[in-house]
């Protein structure tokens, strides 16, 4: 019998499953929000054995977000890895896996102003205690940690300063004490570093950032080995945390020219840090420069790479600050990073608004510091362009 139009329309995809069509070059984009079943049991086939390639719905996975997270537990040396909507939903997934009521988290004082403000307003009132400090300080990361420590959270490269952490170090200190250590890799990326083979114990994303790589998605991503990792995808799958399947398949497509970019990325913020340097008109923060308190440790866990991300620290007057952006109208300030394209953004007003005053002070988050992100232009512009926005220091010196 012949079908109405409005039922042959609704119908329209069923003679084109993706398993009779030629296999693509390129990963198609499934979007679905759900997947079919012959029958039940075809389904309790599903829940009682997983079998790799079989999906039920949205917020469990879906073939791009399985693409993706096997790509990047590849390049993270991990069992696995479990893709989230946002960095601060891979942190989110990681931390809610491995705390508890009553647990003790240690965080690096120079963290990410979003982990604070997620441990400090949201898991405060569950019962998850907070210390903050320095963790490149040895002996105070010994004292700190106690029975009650469960993890301690650090980056390989820290924002905005750029601390290097030794991620071996600080990992045998933590497993002494029984606590977790959990890297949030973003700055560096696998490209320089692996912190799971420097025996962190998870690695934590903003794949919006370099993994993306172009300023046009949203995600994160959780790393670890088993069985630590199942923990944390069943922890994502109750909260709700999935990436959408186009989000990963541009997280995907980015993460393929992941190397070269970060390549040429740090090669300029290198370059562009010694020029900076040799004004001699403001602070300049980069691990390449001998200068950097980070310098020799950055040498040798990165091989040579110094990281795409730098900062500059001038008069802490924000209309100086304003002045510098507007006389970079080819630089955008745009609070986030890891574009092709060179970007600003001011951590006191921005990322790190969730410190107190008094913490922004002590740690060094001055009104006065901008962070840069490095794109891949051409390096001679970049000079160019900085040194006529910085001319302004020069012509305020007494």
């Amino acid at each position: 019998m012949e079908k109405n139009h409005a039922t042959r329309a609704a119908r329209i995809d069923e003679k084109h499953f993706h398993g009779e069509a030629p296999r693509p070059e390129v990963t198609p984009i499934y979007q679905s929000s759900v997947y079919r079943f012959n029958d039940t049991r075809d389904v309790l086939e599903y829940y009682e054995n997983r079998p790799d390639g079989r999906y039920l719905y949205g917020r469990n996975g879906h073939p791009n977000s399985a693409v993706l997270e096997d790509t990047i537990a590849v390049l993270e040396n991990a069992s696995g890895a479990v893709t989230t909507a946002s960095g601060m939903g891979a942190i989110s997934a990681a931390i809610l896996s491995v705390c508890s009521a009553g647990d003790h988290v240690l965080l690096s004082q120079d963290i990410y102003g979003g982990t604070l403000v997620l441990l400090r307003t949201v898991l405060a009132r569950f019962g998850v205690s907070l210390s903050l400090l320095d963790l490149t300080n040895e002996e105070a990361l010994t004292r700190a940690l106690d029975r009650k420590t469960k993890l301690v959270i650090g980056e390989s490269i820290a924002n905005p300063l750029l601390t290097i952490l030794d991620i071996a170090k600080t990992a045998e200190i933590c497993h002494r004490f029984g606590a977790l250590l959990m890297i949030d890799n973003t700055f560096a990326t696998p490209a320089l570093i692996k912190p799971l083979s420097f025996c962190a114990d998870i690695v934590v994303h903003s794949t919006t950032k370099y993994m993306g790589g172009h300023s046009d998605v949203s995600g994160g991503v959780v790393c670890a080995n088993d069985p630590l990792i199942e923990q944390i995808r069943q922890t994502s799958v109750a909260v709700g945390t999935a990436q959408t399947p186009f989000d990963a398949w541009l997280v995907a497509r980015g993460v393929k020219t992941l190397s070269l970019r970060v390549e040429k990325q740090c090669e300029n913020a290198t370059k562009l840090a010694a020029y900076l340097a040799s004004l001699s008109c403001c602070e300049v923060i980069h691990p390449s420069l001998a200068t950097h308190s980070g310098h020799d440790l950055a040498k040798q866990q990165f091989h040579n790479q110094f990281g795409a991300m730098l900062s500059i620290r001038v008069t802490d007057d924000l209309e100086i600050v304003d002045e510098i952006m507007h006389r970079l109208p080819s630089i955008p300030f745009a609070p986030s990073l890891a574009g092709v394209t060179t970007t600003l953004s001011h951590p006191y007003t921005t990322s790190h608004r969730g410190f107190t005053e008094e913490e922004r002070r002590v740690f060094g988050i001055t009104k006065g510091l901008i962070r840069i992100s490095v794109g891949i232009e051409d390096i001679t512009d970049l000079m160019t362009e900085f040194a006529f926005a910085l001319a302004i220091l020069q012509r305020r010196d007494p």
